[in-house]
């Protein structure tokens, strides 16, 4: 016998949506769906990877929309729109809860700034043209009643794996042990060490003089991607910026002091970024009011992890049965960082 359930991301703004978000936790996992949210007082730019990372391991993801467009993030977009969009470039299956009359709620629920109130009438417009299906709501009971028909539409419509818990003989068939194979894969996975071990040798001799390398206050060009807002319209463009080896080194450096994957990495990067992408990108598109989603382009982020793999900064590290690429601080990187991120005797802040 297996029992099948679905792992759901819920998308929300905090204040206006307590009913309706308690609604929904409750109302989900009679319908086969485990929820999984973020509290508004967790978000801030240091969380958006493990709100990502959320993302990435749900089957569906639920937007639910009141009256107000949300807290905003630095580039102008508010976390709960940060959120749709990288669902959005994931292809996660998305199901908009979007509430009918908005402008009719309580005014303690609604957006009382002017930049907020137009934001979030962009958002909407935005919604109703780039999704196919989206189911209308006017209260809590209304929006249990259609959780009911819409789940169930939305994993007919976009199967997916999910999990199944198996139990009793199932659980137990699934157990095959091989002794041999056994032996022979930890064979493989030494010699893939030694292979590993052997390379870092070869390229640590390989590598040369660094006096002649860009590091330090020198400035790369970094090419990125990213969305841009406008009117109610998003469009994919391309910005690039200055920046300096030392601010990069800062913006990863602190979370490669155990080992992280190279997505972590390019995360990290890319809050960087983030940072001035809005202001860039205005050059270029005046009438830009917020931008989402950057993303380094790959030889940009492979020239910066290339060039500190060179510089001695950082090393590849191999973990078991992870295909992945993993990266840490070398000594010589943990030295540069601590220099960079150290407080002066008379100063309150950092060097760098």
């Amino acid at each position: 016998m297996t029992d099948k359930r679905y792992q759901v991301f819920i998308s929300a703004t905090y204040t206006d949506l307590r009913e309706e978000r308690g609604m929904l936790l409750q109302t989900l996992p009679t319908l086969g769906c485990l929820p999984t949210t973020v509290e508004a007082h967790t978000q801030s730019l240091s969380t958006m990877v493990n709100i990502r990372r959320r993302i990435d391991d749900c089957d569906y993801f639920i937007l639910l929309l009141g009256s107000r467009y949300g807290s905003l993030m630095p580039s102008g977009v508010s976390y709960t729109h940060m959120e749709y969009v990288y669902a959005a470039t994931k292809q996660k299956p998305i199901l908009v809860l979007m509430h009918e009359a908005p402008e009719t709620r309580p005014d303690e629920l609604q957006e009382h700034k002017v930049e907020g109130k137009l934001k979030f009438g962009d958002f909407r417009k935005v919604l109703q043209r780039e999704r196919e299906h989206i189911v209308y709501w006017r209260d809590a009971k209304d929006l249990a009643s259609a959780l009911h028909n819409a789940i169930p539409a939305l994993i007919k419509r976009h199967p997916t794996l999910g999990w199944t818990r198996l139990t009793g003989k199932e659980a137990n068939s699934q157990v095959i042990t091989n002794p041999e194979l056994e032996k022979e894969c930890e064979q493989l996975k030494k010699r893939i060490k030694e292979l590993e071990a052997e390379r870092e040798r070869w390229l640590n001799s390989a590598v040369g003089s660094v006096e002649n390398l860009a590091k330090g206050d020198d400035i790369l060009e970094v090419v990125y991607r990213c969305k841009a807002y406008a009117g109610g319209n998003c469009q994919d463009v391309n910005g690039k910026t200055r920046i300096s080896w030392n601010e990069l080194l800062v913006s990863f450096g602190s979370n490669l002091l155990q080992a992280q994957t190279e997505e972590f990495m390019a995360a990290k990067i890319n809050e960087r970024l983030q940072k001035n992408a809005l202001a860039e990108i205005q050059r270029e598109y005046p009438k830009t009011h917020a931008v989402v989603d950057v993303q380094i382009s790959p030889s940009s982020f492979n020239a910066i992890k290339m060039q500190f793999r060179v510089l001695g900064f950082i090393q590849r590290v191999t973990r078991d049965n992870d295909q992945k690429q993993w990266w840490q601080m070398t000594a010589i990187g943990e030295r540069s960082l601590a220099s960079l991120m150290s407080v002066r005797r008379g100063s309150n802040r950092p060097v760098f």
